[in-house]
C-alpha cells in the first residue's frame, strides 16, 4: 500500500477543491500518510459482480464478490495499485479492499418530513437512500423502477396508502407524460429553493475549461478558479466536441436514453444537467460510475452529482425554482472552453 499526503488523496479523489466555495460534502477529505476517510458511509455496487481483495491491488487475492445493488460499509480510502492509470483509489470495507471506479458512494438518510399537500407545479428532490422502489401504485407489490442515491426528480403529488404511509409521485427526471410511479416518501429529500440559490449571480466574466488531456472542469471568474473537479468526458468514438462553447440551457434532471445494442442506456434522475453543445452534451452528475479522470461517455462531462449541482447553480442563465428548462439568450450563457 502507499502512502498518500493530502495532496494526493484530494486529487485522486471524487472531487478536488481548486476554490473556495464547495459544497460542505466536498471539504470532508482529510487524509492521514496512509489513509484517509472514505466519502460516505456506504457504497452501492454498479458492476454486475466486483471483486473485494485482501490487499488494495488487482494483483492482491480476492476474498469475496459483491454484485450489483449491494450495499456495503465503507471505512476508509486509500492509494493502491491502480488497475488503471488514472484511478489507484481504494475503499477499505469489513471484508477488505474493493477499488473505487465502479463504488457510488451513497448514505442511507430516510427523511421525516412528509408534505402532504403539492402545490403545482410540485417541488424538487433528491433520493437520500442508496436505492428508492418506485411503483405506479403504493400498494403494488411490483417495483417499477428502482431509483439510485442523489437522482433528481420533480414531485407532483403526495398520496396515504391504506397503511398510513406516504409515497410521493414523480414526474420529471422519470416520465414525460402525467402518472408518473411513487416512492415512499422517507426516501426523499426535498431541495428547497434555498439549496438551489444561484451562487455568486452578479460576477462578471464567469467561464469555465474542461481540459481533455487532465480530465478535468474548472470554473473562473476572470483569472480566478473558483471551484475544480476531476471529470469523464466522451469515448474516443463519441468524443467531447472542442472548441468555444456557451451554455445553451439548464435543467434540473433529466431521463437521458440512448446508445443501442449493448451500448444502450436509459438512466433516469440524472441531477443538474447544464448543455453547452447543439448535439446535446452536457455537463452533469453521474450514479453509474466513480471513476473520474479517464474518458467514460458518449459525449457528455460527467461530474460527481454535488459538482453538477454547484456548476448549475453558478453557471448562466439564472432558473426559476418552478421551471424545469430554462434556455440562455444569445451570448448570455457562460462560456464553456474545451480544449
Amino acid at each position: 500500500m502507499q502512502s498518500m499526503d493530502r495532496r494526493t488523496f484530494l486529487k485522486l479523489g471524487a472531487v478536488a477543491l481548486a476554490g473556495l466555495a464547495l459544497p460542505k460534502p466536498l471539504l470532508q477529505v482529510q487524509a492521514t500518510a496512509h489513509e484517509g476517510p472514505a466519502p460516505t458511509s456506504l457504497g452501492r455496487i454498479i458492476l454486475w459482480r466486483d471483486a473485494v481483495r485482501e490487499a488494495p491491488s488487482p494483483a492482491a487475492t480476492w476474498v469475496a464478490w459483491r454484485t450489483f445493488n449491494e450495499i456495503i460499509p465503507l471505512y476508509g480510502a486509500v492509494v493502491g495499485a491502480a488497475p488503471w492509470p488514472t484511478n489507484p483509489v481504494w475503499y477499505r470495507t469489513h471484508e477488505g479492499y474493493i477499488h473505487s471506479g465502479y463504488v457510488q458512494p451513497v448514505e442511507n438518510q430516510p427523511q421525516t418530513e412528509v408534505i402532504e399537500e403539492v402545490s403545482p407545479p410540485g417541488f424538487w428532490a433528491e433520493v437520500s437512500v442508496p436505492i428508492a422502489e418506485a411503483r405506479w401504485q403504493p400498494t403494488s407489490p411490483y417495483v417499477a423502477r428502482r431509483l439510485y442515491y442523489e437522482t433528481v426528480y420533480r414531485v407532483t403529488g403526495a398520496m396515504q396508502a391504506e397503511d398510513g404511509s406516504w409515497w410521493y409521485q414523480l414526474h420529471e427526471g422519470l416520465v414525460w407524460g402525467p402518472g408518473g410511479p411513487y416512492v415512499p416518501a422517507w426516501s426523499l429529500r426535498r431541495i428547497t429553493r434555498e439549496d438551489l440559490a444561484p451562487i455568486s449571480p452578479a460576477r462578471p466574466n464567469k467561464w469555465m475549461q474542461i481540459n481533455i488531456e487532465e480530465q478535468s472542469l474548472t470554473c473562473f471568474e476572470g483569472y480566478r478558479p473558483v471551484f475544480h473537479t476531476p471529470a469523464a468526458t466522451g469515448l474516443w468514438n463519441t468524443s467531447t466536441p472542442l472548441g468555444e462553447f456557451r451554455v445553451l440551457y439548464k435543467r434540473y434532471t433529466r431521463r437521458m436514453i440512448g446508445g443501442e445494442g449493448a451500448n444502450h442506456y436509459d438512466l433516469p434522475g440524472i441531477p443538474f444537467p447544464v448543455y453547452f453543445a447543439p448535439n446535446g452534451v452536457a455537463i452533469h452528475g453521474t450514479y453509474w460510475h466513480n471513476d473520474y479522470g479517464r474518458r467514460h461517455s458518449h459525449g457528455c462531462v460527467n461530474v460527481p452529482s454535488q459538482a453538477a449541482r454547484w456548476i448549475f447553480r453558478w453557471v448562466h442563465p439564472p432558473i426559476s425554482y418552478n421551471k424545469y428548462t430554462q434556455f440562455s439568450g444569445a451570448d448570455n450563457g457562460t462560456r464553456v472552453v474545451v480544449i
